[in-house]
């Protein structure tokens, strides 16, 4: 007998044309990553600030990596040269009656710290959630896709620094959920087809491998 039960042939060849979306979600890109400010600039909805954002992560990766600078060297020229600017600025407007620099008094509020750290928080416990799941065995095919997924992960980790590794995530943040949304229709075809396909190699192993594994029959004790 099967270890975990699973639809049948005749089940599966009835969803053989039923598109499922990638993960069975419910909800579209924008509302999974918050449907707020970071969505809109994963999903290139404020282009200048991905592209802003995009060219000041590929400068400093460069700086870092190619260029070989110390961070903390890096860290204090920038202030250095910021600082000096500013004096320039701001002793000229003086004399060339320019506007003086305006420097707000909250750079950064205390609300964005707090939302970006909840955001951090439901998202992490998502993943948690997911995770533990998949390692009770309530969705077998995804496990192995998972795991397989995290065994790929740990090969390249051993082969890119952290800084790289860091730089190609950021990269595919910023480029695969916008192609993603772009070619959705395309991407949800082809993942159907991909786990269908998983689903059937798990099952042809299960009733193969997994349900002829001997199993120890429980002796209930007899009481006096």
């Amino acid at each position: 007998m099967p270890i975990f039960g699973g639809s049948s042939d005749s089940e599966e060849e009835r969803t053989m044309h039923q598109q499922t979306k990638l993960f069975n979600r419910q909800r579209s890109i924008h509302s999974i990553f918050g449907g707020g400010k970071v969505a809109d600039i994963l999903l290139w909805r404020e282009p200048k600030i991905a592209a802003t954002l995009v060219i000041g992560v590929s400068l400093l990766w460069f700086l870092l990596e190619v260029v070989e600078y110390n961070f903390i060297t890096l860290v204090c020229h920038a202030s250095m040269t910021s600082m000096l600017l500013f004096f320039i600025w701001s002793t000229a407007s003086d004399f060339l009656s320019w506007e003086r620099p305006i420097i707000p008094e909250v750079v950064l509020n205390e609300s964005s710290f707090k939302n970006l750290a909840t955001s951090f928080h439901d998202r992490f416990n998502q993943i948690l959630s997911k995770l533990l799941d998949l390692a009770c065995g309530r969705d077998p095919p995804l496990f192995f896709l998972t795991t397989i997924s995290l065994y790929i992960l740990s090969v390249i980790g051993t082969c890119i620094n952290f800084m790289n590794l860091l730089f190609i995530g950021f990269v595919s943040m910023q480029t695969l959920p916008v192609m993603y949304e772009m070619y959705e229709d395309d991407v949800d075809r082809v993942a159907s087809m991909l786990m269908r396909k998983m689903r059937k190699l798990y099952r042809k192993v299960d009733s193969n491998v997994f349900s002829k594994i001997p199993r120890g029959t429980v002796k209930s004790k007899k009481h006096a």
